[in-house]
C-alpha cells in the first residue's frame, strides 16, 4: 500500500468529488498476461475390451445408421481443463478514505490430460490396433489444435478488454475496493468462460468431423488387404 502525505490540514474537509479529483489511479506496471496450453503426456491402456469402451461416454455420434451394427475399437479420453486466475493490487489513500485497483497478472491455463484407449481384442502390432491407435491419435492432434487456436484468441480477448477499459480502476471509497475487485474477477471469469464455451463447440465439431464413414472405411480396407 502507499500512502499520500497531507498537502494542506482542510484536505479532509473537501467534498468527494473533490477528493477523487486528487487522486489520479495510474497503473504503475502493464498486467501480465500468461494464456498458456499445457499436455499431460499421453497415457495408453490396451488393457479395456470393446465392451468395456462402449459404456465410456462418447462426444462423437456414429455416422453409420442405427441399422448398423458397430463396436467401439478405441477411443481418445481427454477433457479440456481451463483454471484461471488475476491478482490485483490495492493503493488505498487512508487520509482520505480512497483508493485503487489495479490488475497485475492475469494467468489461463488450458490443460489436455489425454488417455488412448485401444480394445484388447486388437493384439498390438496388428493392422486394426495400428490403424485404431492412428485414428485415435488424430482426435488428440486435433484437441491440441484447437486449444492452441482459443489460447491465442483468449490471450487477444483479454488484451483488448484490458486496453479499452484500462489497466487501472478508481479512485473509489476504501471500504468498496473489495467489491470492485471481486466485480472485475467476475468480468474476466466471463470473458474467459464464453471463449472457452465456443471452443467446445468448435471442437465437437472437429473431432465429429474425423469420427467419419469414408475415416472407418478407409481403415477397414487397409486392414483387409493386409490379411
Amino acid at each position: 500500500m502507499f500512502g499520500l502525505e497531507l498537502m494542506a490540514s482542510g484536505l479532509l474537509h473537501l467534498a468527494a468529488t473533490d477528493v477523487k479529483s486528487q487522486i489520479k489511479c495510474e497503473a504503475k506496471i502493464v498486467p501480465k498476461i500468461n494464456v498458456v496450453p499445457t499436455k499431460s503426456n499421453v497415457q495408453y491402456d490396451f488393457t479395456k475390451t470393446k465392451n468395456d469402451l462402449s459404456r465410456f461416454d462418447i462426444d462423437t455420434i456414429s455416422p453409420y445408421e442405427a441399422s448398423h451394427k458397430t463396436h467401439v475399437g478405441g477411443l481418445m479420453s481427454g477433457k479440456i481443463q481451463l483454471k484461471q486466475q488475476t491478482e490485483f493490487m490495492q493503493e488505498a489513500y487512508d487520509h482520505v478514505g480512497y483508493g485503487c485497483v489495479y490488475i497485475k497478472m492475469i494467468d489461463v491455463k488450458i490443460h489436455i490430460d489425454p488417455t488412448i484407449y485401444v480394445a484388447k481384442e486388437h493384439k498390438q502390432g496388428s493392422c486394426n490396433h495400428n490403424e485404431i491407435l492412428k485414428h485415435e491419435k488424430k482426435h488428440l492432434r486435433e484437441d491440441q489444435l484447437v486449444v492452441n487456436k482459443y489460447s491465442g484468441i483468449i490471450g487477444e480477448n483479454i488484451k483488448k478488454s484490458l486496453i479499452s477499459e484500462g489497466y487501472s480502476f478508481g479512485p473509489y471509497k476504501i471500504s468498496e475496493l473489495a467489491k470492485v475487485q471481486k466485480r472485475l474477477q467476475r468480468k474476466i471469469a466471463k470473458l474467459v468462460t464464453e471463449r472457452h464455451d465456443e471452443m467446445n463447440l468448435e471442437r465437437q465439431e472437429r473431432q465429429q468431423a474425423i469420427d467419419s464413414i469414408e475415416e472407418y472405411d478407409e481403415i477397414a480396407a487397409r486392414c483387409l488387404k493386409s490379411k
